[in-house]
């Protein structure tokens, strides 16, 4: 780790680390859910196609 990096840690302010920890848990909930849709409509287009077959 560079010495910039800790400088950069030591002077960051505790509500940007709130701030960063909301950001993060609103990333992995947003791959969450895309993930869930992406595997949901895989299903049905699997479902779809072998009912047209």
């Amino acid at each position: 780790m560079s010495s910039d990096t800790l400088v950069r840690r030591a002077q960051r302010n505790p509500l940007s680390e709130v701030r960063e920890a909301r950001h993060q848990r609103a990333l992995q909930t947003s791959a969450i859910i895309s993930g869930i849709a992406g595997v949901t409509v895989a299903a049905l287009a699997f479902v779809t196609i072998g009912l047209g077959a």
